[in-house]
C-alpha cells in the first residue's frame, strides 16, 4: 500500500476520528510538554505505523466506562514510541468515599476482577454524566451498602495510577446511616465496621492493598475528616 493510500485509510478510521475528537474535547490531556511531546501530525503517525506494523495510534477501544488510547510520543532525544493511556469515559464525577457510621469506618470486602483477588476497600464509583462527585458519593453508598449520607465533606482529589490512567477521583468523607445488605453483583460480599485503630493495624499488616483506599484514608487522616 502506498503512503497516500494508507494515510487516506487512517484518516477515515474510527480510532483516528475518535482520537481527534478527544483532542478537541479534552485539550489538557494533550497539552504540550518538552519532556515528552505527543505527535499529532497524521503524516508522522502514518509513517510510524507503516514502519511499525504491530502498532495502531488512536482511540483503540471504548466502553461505557473507559477509553484506551495509544499516543505516539517523542522524547527530548527525538526517540518516538507508543504510550498507552486509559481515559475515563466520563471525565468528571469519579468518587472515593470514606464512610463513617457511629465512629467506625465502613469497609467492603470485594472481589476485584482485574487482579482476581479480594480486597478490603472503601466504596467508590466511576463518574456518570450529569452527576457531580458529591452526588455520586451518595448514589454509590446507597447502591453498594444501602446507606444514606447524613453529611459529606470533600477532602481532595487523587490519581490512582498516573502511569496508565488519566482519571482523577474526588474524595469525600461521609457520615452515613447504618449499612445494610452489600451489593453482591459487584463482587461485594461483606461489609466491615472497623475502628481507626483496627484500620491502622490492617494497613500495617498489609491487609489493605487498594491504592485508592489508602490514598483516601491518608487525606482523611491529614484533614482529620473535619
Amino acid at each position: 500500500m502506498t503512503f497516500e493510500a494508507y494515510k487516506k485509510q487512517k484518516e477515515q478510521s474510527t480510532e483516528w476520528k475518535r482520537y481527534q475528537t478527544l483532542m478537541t474535547e479534552r485539550p489538557a490531556l494533550f497539552a504540550p510538554c518538552e519532556l515528552l511531546s505527543i505527535e499529532t501530525s497524521l503524516d508522522v503517525i502514518c509513517d510510524y505505523e507503516l514502519n511499525t506494523p504491530d502498532r495502531v495510534i488512536g482511540a483503540v477501544y471504548e466502553s461505557p466506562y473507559s477509553i484506551l488510547i495509544v499516543d505516539l510520543v517523542r522524547d527530548r532525544e527525538g526517540n518516538r514510541y507508543c504510550y498507552e493511556r486509559i481515559l475515563p469515559a466520563q471525565p468528571n464525577g469519579a468518587v472515593i468515599t470514606v464512610p463513617v457510621y457511629e465512629g467506625k469506618f465502613v469497609l467492603l470486602r470485594q472481589f476485584r476482577h482485574a487482579i482476581r483477588k479480594e480486597q478490603l476497600c472503601f466504596p467508590r464509583g466511576f463518574g456518570e454524566a450529569g452527576i457531580t462527585a458529591a452526588g455520586n458519593a451518595g448514589k454509590e453508598l446507597m447502591e453498594e451498602i444501602g446507606a444514606a449520607v447524613l453529611s459529606a465533606k470533600r477532602l481532595g482529589a487523587v490519581s490512582g495510577d498516573s502511569g496508565l490512567s488519566s482519571g482523577m477521583a474526588e474524595v469525600y468523607a461521609c457520615v452515613v446511616t447504618m449499612p445494610q445488605k452489600p451489593q453482591t453483583k459487584e463482587g461485594i460480599h461483606e461489609i466491615l465496621l472497623v475502628s481507626k485503630e483496627e484500620l491502622d493495624q490492617m494497613i500495617q499488616n498489609e491487609k489493605i492493598t487498594d491504592a485508592l483506599t489508602l490514598s483516601a484514608y491518608t487525606l482523611y487522616a491529614a484533614k482529620k475528616g473535619n
